[in-house]
């Protein structure tokens, strides 16, 4: 049987913003925006809205959701070309599927057992083995070269990468 993704019902507005948030911009960026109609004070709760809509926890699981979803479709810096074989450490990995899962250092500290500031070296490491600059483009990264699941965004989706998600849904 073919994973197919249940269509998103973002407005027009939503994927604006989703687009803004997946390429790092500013709440004054984001404002600045002439099609979209939120003033700076009133962009948080837009965000705090685009999360709830996804079904989502954090910038960086939104990210990959959209990257699922193929709103995003790659991230806003360049970046190294990943293949999915790629061989990253096992807590790297962990720290990887747990930013698109919607984790806090804080909650990947306790999850794999080790020190928040830990966490937050590994996220160093990662951003710099993925060649970005940011946990949200690390996320994107991360969905678009295969090396998560899309279960590992959301529980209730395939337990593949994203590209074989996609390749069996265009071979059915």
């Amino acid at each position: 049987m073919t994973a197919v993704l249940a269509p998103h019902r973002l407005s027009g507005q939503q994927v604006r913003l989703l687009e803004h948030i997946a390429a790092d911009a500013t709440t004054r960026t984001i404002a600045a925006d002439p099609e979209l109609p939120w003033e700076r004070t009133e962009v948080d709760a837009a965000v705090t809205a685009l999360l709830s809509a996804t079904g989502t926890r954090t910038a960086s699981q939104l990210a990959a959701w959209a990257t699922a979803y193929r709103i995003i479709t790659d991230t806003a810096q360049p970046h190294t070309v990943l293949a999915p074989d790629i061989r990253l450490p096992r807590r790297l990995r962990r720290v990887l599927a747990g930013w698109v899962g919607g984790r806090t250092a804080p909650e990947l500290a306790a999850d794999i057992g080790i020190a928040t500031t830990t966490v937050r070296s590994y996220g160093r490491d990662l951003r710099a083995w993925l060649g970005v600059r940011s946990q949200v483009q690390a996320s994107i990264a991360a969905v678009l070269a295969g090396l998560v699941l899309l279960s590992d965004i959301d529980p209730a989706w395939p337990a593949e990468p994203l590209h074989h998600a996609a390749s069996r849904s265009q071979a059915a």
